[in-house]
C-alpha cells in the first residue's frame, strides 16, 4: 500500500511540472466552432455567375520547402529527414495541386496566400506547368511569425499594376496575448484599368486555446485593419478595397461584425460602408474549413461599397468556395471535409486543410 501511495504522489507530480511547462497557447490552428449562429431567412442564391474575372485567396495549410533556414527552428517539420519526411517529390507534389486549384478557379487576376514560408515557395509556385503560362508576379514580405508563415499575393501584371505595398506589423499588447508577434497584413496598392484598387491579405491569429481566450487577438488585429480601410475611406469615401484572407473567425463573430465592421447584409448607403460578401454562401450552409463535425467560414472576402454599385471601373458580382470534388475527402462519417496534406505526422497527399474562395468581378 505504501508502494501505491508513493506511485500515486509521484504521477501527482509529474502532471503539475507538466502543467507549469505547457505553453499557454500552441502553434497548430485549430478553430472551434463559433460562438454566435448566424440568421439563416432567404439566403441569397450562391454558385457560378456571369463575369470577367476572379479574386481569390487560398490558405494553403503550411506551403515550406525543403530547405532547412538556419534562423528559423520551426521550419525543422518540414524537411526531408524530418518525421514528416517532407521530401522534394511531396513538395512539388503540393505546388501542382495549388496549381490545379488555380486553375479551377480561372486563374484568378489576383490571389492571396496564407501560410506560405517565404519568397522561394511563390517562385517555384508561379514556375509549375499550370501558372507559368499565366506570368504571375509575386508581392511578399516575411512577417515575425514564429512558425515563420507569411500571407502574400500574386498577380497577372499584364493586367494589374502594383503601385505600393507594404506589411502592416501587428504588435500584440500583453492584455490579449503572451507573445506579441502574428502575421502582418499585406496591403497592396494597385490599378485596374487605369483605377486605383486596395487590396488587404489577412492571416489573423488562431483559436488554439479556445475561442474565447484568444478572441481578443483577432478583434485587435480587425483594429488594425479598420484603421488602414478608415484611412483610405478618409480620402476617399468611394475606394475600390478588398479585405480578403483566413481570419480565424466568422462574419457573426465580434472581430468581424463589431470591430471591422464587416456588413452583413449589402449597404444602402454604400460610401464608407464595407460589406462581408461570404454571409449568403454560410447561410446556404457552406464553408471553407471544416472543424468538428461543422463547416465553418473563416476564410472570407469582405469589399467596400464601390465595387457594389456601377460607377466604377469593376464590379462584384457573386463570391464562392471552390469546393470541386477533386479538393475534398469523404470522411466515411463526416462526409465531404477539405482533404488536406498532413494531418500531425501523417501524410496524406492532399491540397489543404482549408478551401480556396473567391469574387466574380465584372468589367464596367
Amino acid at each position: 500500500m505504501k508502494h501505491l501511495h508513493l506511485s500515486l504522489l509521484c504521477c501527482l507530480f509529474g502532471l503539475l511540472i507538466f502543467s507549469s511547462c505547457e505553453k499557454e497557447e500552441t502553434p497548430t490552428v485549430t478553430p472551434t466552432p463559433p460562438v454566435v449562429t448566424p440568421p439563416t431567412p432567404d439566403p441569397e442564391p450562391v454558385g457560378l455567375v456571369d463575369s470577367d474575372f476572379r479574386i481569390g485567396f487560398y490558405n494553403v495549410e503550411n506551403l515550406f520547402d525543403t530547405e532547412d533556414d538556419l534562423a528559423n527552428e520551426k521550419d525543422d517539420e518540414f524537411l526531408p529527414s524530418s518525421s514528416k519526411q517532407w521530401t522534394g517529390e511531396r513538395y512539388q507534389d503540393k505546388l501542382n495541386k495549388i496549381g490545379v486549384v488555380m486553375e479551377g478557379i480561372e486563374f484568378p487576376m489576383l490571389m492571396g496566400f496564407a501560410e506560405v514560408e517565404n519568397q522561394a515557395v511563390l517562385e517555384d509556385l508561379v514556375q509549375t506547368d499550370l501558372l507559368k503560362d499565366q506570368n504571375y508576379k509575386i508581392v511578399h514580405f516575411d512577417s515575425p511569425d514564429f512558425r515563420g508563415i507569411d500571407v502574400a499575393l500574386i498577380y497577372k501584371e499584364a493586367e494589374f499594376t502594383i503601385l505600393e505595398s507594404e506589411a502592416i506589423e501587428i504588435v500584440l499588447p500583453s492584455s490579449v496575448s503572451q507573445f506579441s508577434t502574428t502575421r502582418d497584413i499585406l496591403q497592396v496598392k494597385g490599378s485596374y484599368l487605369g483605377e486605383e484598387v486596395y487590396v488587404f491579405v489577412n492571416h489573423w491569429p488562431s483559436r488554439s486555446g479556445g475561442v474565447a481566450a484568444t478572441s481578443g487577438k483577432r478583434e485587435y488585429a480587425a483594429s488594425i485593419l479598420r484603421q488602414a480601410i478608415d484611412d483610405i475611406l478618409a480620402v476617399d469615401a468611394g475606394a475600390n478595397i478588398i479585405a480578403m484572407g483566413d481570419f480565424n473567425d466568422e462574419p457573426f463573430n465580434p472581430s468581424m461584425l463589431d470591430v471591422l465592421q464587416a456588413n452583413p447584409e449589402k449597404p444602402t448607403t454604400l460610401d464608407n460602408q464595407i460589406y462581408n460578401c461570404t454571409v449568403p454562401v454560410l447561410q446556404a450552409g457552406r464553408g471553407s474549413y471544416f472543424w468538428d463535425g461543422n463547416w465553418q467560414m473563416i476564410d472570407q472576402a469582405v469589399i467596400s461599397g464601390q465595387l457594389l454599385d456601377d460607377t466604377g471601373k469593376m464590379k462584384v458580382v457573386g463570391y464562392d468556395v471552390y469546393n470541386d470534388a477533386k479538393v475534398l475527402f469523404d470522411h466515411p462519417t463526416d462526409g465531404p471535409r477539405p482533404d488536406r496534406t498532413y494531418s500531425g505526422d501523417q501524410y496524406f497527399g492532399g491540397y489543404s486543410d482549408h478551401l480556396a474562395i473567391y469574387l466574380e468581378m465584372k468589367n464596367l
